[in-house]
């Protein structure tokens, strides 16, 4: 298959499709994914919640009927990669209260990145604001495990950060 026909088969493909061929599932943060590695070969390292993997990556997919990832952080650093679909636009609230947005997306002629790299202890939260569908990987070391998800609610966020009191309210859970 030549390049320029692969590059339309990608496009014309449907979330549902998406979800079929990659097995997602719905995520209770919103939107749709499935772990793809666990580095269960290798040693764990320790950390103070426990031993982990050394890494674990997953897809995640946000639709335009899921197009919120919610607010929250882990202790683990993450790296977002994209691969199809509408760009998804991340918004990080750093420790010291630093705001930033980024896109990411196959622009990159405009400002889009194609990965985004995310320390531990971020707060962040991700939007499909156009499109059908947007389909990223990431992958977290030390690897993610469900107890080390730190979920906020909106209350939460905006008594640590009230100066970005209007992306807090659009984008954080009102409670838990």
């Amino acid at each position: 298959m030549s390049n320029q026909n692969f590059a339309s088969n990608a496009q014309s493909l449907t979330k549902e499709q998406v979800i079929a061929k990659l097995n997602l599932e719905h995520h209770f943060e919103g939107g749709y994914f499935r772990q793809t590695f666990k580095a269960e070969h290798r040693d764990t390292v320790v950390t103070n919640r426990g031993d982990r993997t050394t890494m674990t990556a997953i897809y995640y997919m946000l639709t335009e009927d899921n197009n919120i990832d919610h607010f929250h952080t882990k202790y683990s650093d993450g790296i977002e990669f994209y691969h199809l679909g509408a760009p998804i636009t991340y918004h990080m609230i750093y420790p010291n209260g630093e705001y930033k947005k980024v896109v990411v997306g196959p622009d990159i002629l405009n400002g889009q990145q194609l990965q985004l790299a995310v320390p531990g202890g971020t707060y962040k939260a991700a939007e499909l604001t156009s499109g059908s569908f947007g389909l990223v990987s990431e992958a977290v070391a030390p690897g993610w495990e469900m107890q080390d998800m730190i979920e906020v609610t909106q209350d939460e966020l905006l008594e640590q950060f009230p100066q970005h009191k209007t992306i807090i309210e659009r984008l954080a859970n009102k409670n838990q």
